[in-house]
C-alpha cells in the first residue's frame, strides 16, 4: 500500500479530514473511530492547559492590578513625629487609609540631615501631595501657590506667649517695656503683631533679636528673655518639672482667633481628583476621632514607633499625654464636629495678615476651602447645562405652538387680574401680621424677658459654684478664673440683649441684614456651653453650609437659643444614656433651614397641635410660663418671615427653621423704631 503525502498547502476541516484518511489510507472504520477518539481527547487536555494558564495569568495581573489601584499620596508634617499629628497616624495604623484605597506616607518636617522642611513649600512644589500647615497656608497663596483647606483640625490657634509668674505684666502695653522674643519671619510672631495691632501698637516698637531652634524654659530662667512664643503650650511640661511658676497670653483674649493645624492640599488636586481629596479628608477625621478617643494607647504607639536611641520611652510618652490634653482643648471634641472650617474666620485672618503687610493680594474663599459638595453640585449643573442645550430646539417649537392659541389681549388681562389679586392679599397678610407682632411683643413683654433669663441665671450660677468649689479645693487659677468671668460677662451680655430683643420685637430698631446661621448657633451653645456639660449633652453638627440668611440676627439667636433649651430640659426629664443634639443646616431653594434634632423622645398625640400655643406648656408652673415656644414662632414667621415646624424621630423630635436668603424677603423696607 502506497502512502500519499499531502500539501502543506492542503489545509481541512474536521469532516475534510476524516474523508482525506479514508480515501488515502487502507483503514478499518472501527480503527478510524478509535484514531477520532485519541486526537479529541489529546486536543481537549492541550486547551484545558492553555485554559488553566490564562486564568493564572488574569488572577495574577488582577492582584497586580488591585496593588496598584491603590492611590499612593504622601502626607508633609510641619515638625517632628509627636502627638500634635496622632490623627494621621491613627488613620493609617487602624486601616482608615486602606478603607479607601489610599496608600499614604507620612513625612517628618526633620531631615536625615537635620534641615526642615516646611509642608506648604513641599506640597505648593509637588513633593508632597497633603501638608499640615496654619496662616502659612494663606501667605504661600499670596505668593501665587493656589492651595486649599481641607480640614481644620485645630479649632483654636495653637500659639501662646509665656513668662515667668513674677513678671511685671497688666496688659499688652508692658510688652514694649519686656525684652519680648521676636525674629524675622516666624509664624509664631504673626499673631503677637495681630495681638499689638488690636490693641493700637505698633509691632515695630518690639526689637527683633537672633535666635536659632525652639524658645524654651531655659530662656525665661537665664533672663535672656522676658516673655517667649510657644506652641502647643509645651514649655509647661517642663516648668511642672523645674516647679517653676509660668502665666501666660492668648491671642484669643485680645480677639485674634485664628485657626490652628489645618490639613491642606492643592487647588490642582482638589479640582481635578475631588474624589480622592475627599477619601483623604474622610480616613482622616476618621483617625483624629479614634486618637482623641484613645489618646492612651496613641501616645504609648507613637513613643515606641518613632523613638531614637538617644530617646527615653516614658519621657516620650509623657509628653505626649501632655500634649494630648492640649490637643483635647483645641479640637473642642465632640462638642465640635472635628476639621469643621468656618470660611468667615479665614477671610478674618487674611485681612489681619494685609493689616500686617504680609499679604497683598485677594482672597477667594470659594477656592480657598475645599468643598466636595459643592465640586459636585457644579458638574450636575454642567451636565444639565447640556441637557438644556440639547432641549432648547423643542422647547421653542412648543412656546411657538402655544403662541398661536393664544392672543396677546387675552394674556395681558389675565396677567393683570392676577397680579391685582396678588397685591391685595400682600397687603391683607401684611397688616395681619404687623397686628400680632405688635400684640404679641406688648401683651407679653415681661413675662418672656422673665422666661428667657432664667436659663443664663442657671448658667451663672453654676460657674459661681464651680469657683466656690475650685477655691474651696485650692484648684481654683487665674487661667480658670479669666475663663469664668468671660464667660459670666458673654451670659450678662445676653441678658442685656434679650431686653432689648423683645422691646423691639414688633419693630425692630435695627435694618434687616445678611448673617451667618453657623455663627448664631455657635454663639448660642458657648452660652449653654457650661449647661450641657454638667447635663453631659453632648452637641454635633452634621451637614453645614456657610450660606447666610437674612433678617435679625439677635432674634434669629434668641428663636434658636428657645429650642435648644426646650432640647435639654427633654433630655433632663430622660433616662436616655446618650443625650445628643445634632444640628444640620443645609440650603433649599430660597431658604436656610436648620435642623435641630434632640434624642429626649418624641412629643404625643394629644399635644401635638399645641406646642406653638401661647402659656402651653408641660413644665411645672415653677419652671416654665409656656412662651418660649411661641415666641420662637412669632419671631421666625413675623419678624423674619419664615417657617418653623417639627415632626417626630425614632429618639427624639426635630424642630425644623427656614429663614430666607436675601434677596427673598420682601418685607424689609419701611421700618422705623
Amino acid at each position: 500500500m502506497t502512502k500519499l503525502r499531502l500539501s502543506s498547502e492542503e489545509v481541512f476541516t474536521h469532516t475534510e479530514r476524516k474523508v482525506v484518511l479514508s480515501r488515502y489510507y487502507a483503514i478499518p472504520n472501527s480503527h478510524l473511530k478509535k484514531w477520532q477518539t485519541w486526537n479529541c481527547k489529546r486536543w481537549h487536555k492541550k486547551y484545558r492547559s492553555i485554559i488553566f494558564i490564562l486564568i493564572l495569568i488574569l488572577v495574577f495581573n488582577a492582584t497586580l492590578y488591585k496593588a496598584e489601584a491603590m492611590d499612593k499620596v504622601i502626607l508633609q508634617l510641619r515638625w517632628d513625629h509627636q502627638f500634635q499629628f496622632a490623627g494621621y497616624y491613627a488613620a493609617l495604623w487602624q486601616g482608615y487609609y486602606d478603607d479607601e484605597d489610599l496608600k499614604v506616607e507620612i513625612r517628618s518636617a526633620f531631615t536625615e540631615d537635620g534641615q526642615i522642611l516646611q509642608a506648604t513649600d513641599e506640597v505648593a512644589e509637588g513633593r508632597a501631595d497633603f501638608g499640615v500647615g496654619a496662616v502659612d497656608i494663606l501667605i504661600k497663596n499670596d505668593e501665587e501657590f493656589n492651595l486649599a483647606i481641607i480640614a481644620s483640625i485645630f479649632q483654636r490657634s495653637a500659639v501662646e506667649f509665656f513668662m515667668k509668674e513674677e513678671t511685671h505684666f497688666n496688659s499688652i502695653v508692658d510688652l514694649v517695656n519686656l525684652k519680648t522674643a521676636r525674629r524675622e519671619n516666624d509664624l509664631l510672631d504673626i499673631e503677637l503683631q495681630a495681638m499689638l495691632i488690636a490693641e493700637g501698637l505698633n509691632p515695630n516698637q518690639l526689637e527683633l533679636y537672633k535666635h536659632n531652634g525652639n524658645f524654651t524654659i531655659d530662656d525665661l530662667i537665664t533672663k535672656r528673655f522676658d516673655v517667649v512664643p510657644v506652641y502647643l503650650s509645651s514649655i509647661l511640661y517642663y516648668s511642672q518639672r523645674e516647679d517653676i511658676e509660668l502665666k501666660s497670653i492668648k491671642p484669643i483674649d485680645y480677639g485674634i482667633d485664628f485657626y490652628g493645624d489645618s490639613l491642606f492640599t492643592t487647588v490642582a488636586l482638589a479640582r481635578e481628583n475631588p474624589e480622592l481629596v475627599e477619601r483623604f479628608k474622610r480616613a482622616t477625621l476618621r483617625g483624629w476621632e479614634y486618637a482623641l478617643e484613645n489618646t492612651e494607647e496613641m501616645a504609648e504607639k507613637i513613643a515606641t514607633s518613632f523613638i531614637s536611641t538617644e530617646e527615653n520611652v516614658e519621657e516620650i510618652i509623657d509628653r505626649n499625654r501632655f500634649q494630648a490634653e492640649k490637643i483635647l482643648d483645641l479640637t473642642f471634641y465632640p462638642v465640635i464636629q472635628i476639621g469643621n472650617i468656618n470660611p468667615h474666620r479665614w477671610k478674618t485672618t487674611h485681612e489681619y495678615l494685609h493689616k500686617l503687610g504680609i499679604v497683598s493680594g485677594d482672597i477667594i474663599l470659594d477656592q480657598l476651602i475645599f468643598d466636595y459638595e459643592a465640586i459636585l453640585m457644579q458638574e450636575t449643573k454642567r451636565q444639565e447645562k447640556i441637557m438644556r442645550t440639547l432641549s432648547f430646539s423643542s422647547l421653542m417649537v412648543l412656546v411657538a405652538i402655544l403662541l398661536i392659541h393664544l392672543t396677546a389681549k387675552n394674556t395681558m388681562n389675565q396677567l393683570e387680574n392676577l397680579f391685582q389679586n396678588e397685591m391685595e392679599e400682600n397687603k391683607k397678610k401684611e397688616g395681619i401680621i404687623i397686628y400680632q407682632a405688635r400684640m404679641a411683643a406688648m401683651g407679653e413683654m415681661i413675662a418672656n424677658i422673665a422666661h428667657q433669663w432664667r436659663q443664663p441665671l442657671n448658667n451663672l450660677g453654676l460657674i459661681l459654684t464651680n469657683i466656690e468649689d475650685e477655691f474651696m479645693y485650692e484648684e481654683l487659677s487665674k487661667e480658670s478664673l479669666k475663663d469664668a468671668i468671660e464667660r459670666s460677662r458673654r451670659l450678662i451680655n445676653k441678658m442685656s440683649e434679650t431686653i432689648d430683643d423683645f422691646r423691639y420685637l414688633s419693630n425692630p430698631k435695627e435694618s434687616k441684614a445678611e448673617f451667618c446661621i453657623y455663627d448664631s448657633i455657635v454663639s448660642v451653645i458657648e452660652l449653654l456651653e457650661e449647661k450641657l456639660r454638667l447635663s453631659n449633652i453632648k452637641v454635633f453638627f452634621g451637614y453645614i453650609t456657610m450660606d447666610k440668611g437674612y433678617g435679625y440676627n439677635n432674634q434669629y439667636s434668641q428663636a434658636i437659643f428657645n429650642i435648644i433649651v426646650n432640647s435639654i430640659d427633654a433630655l433632663l426629664n430622660t433616662d436616655v444614656e446618650n443625650r445628643q443634639i445634632l444640628i444640620n443646616i443645609y440650603k433649599k431653594e430660597d431658604m436656610i433651614i436648620t435642623e435641630i434634632q434632640d434624642s429626649g423622645g418624641g412629643i404625643s398625640e394629644d399635644i401635638k397641635d399645641k406646642i406653638f400655643d401661647v402659656y402651653f406648656t408641660t413644665k411645672d408652673k415653677s419652671q416654665g410660663t409656656g412662651l418660649g415656644l411661641y415666641m420662637t414662632k412669632i419671631i421666625i414667621k413675623n419678624n423674619l418671615n419664615g417657617n418653623i415646624s417639627w415632626e417626630n424621630t425614632d429618639k427624639g423630635v426635630k424642630m425644623i427653621v427656614a429663614v430666607p436668603c436675601k434677596g427673598v424677603d420682601k418685607n424689609d423696607e419701611g421700618r422705623t423704631e
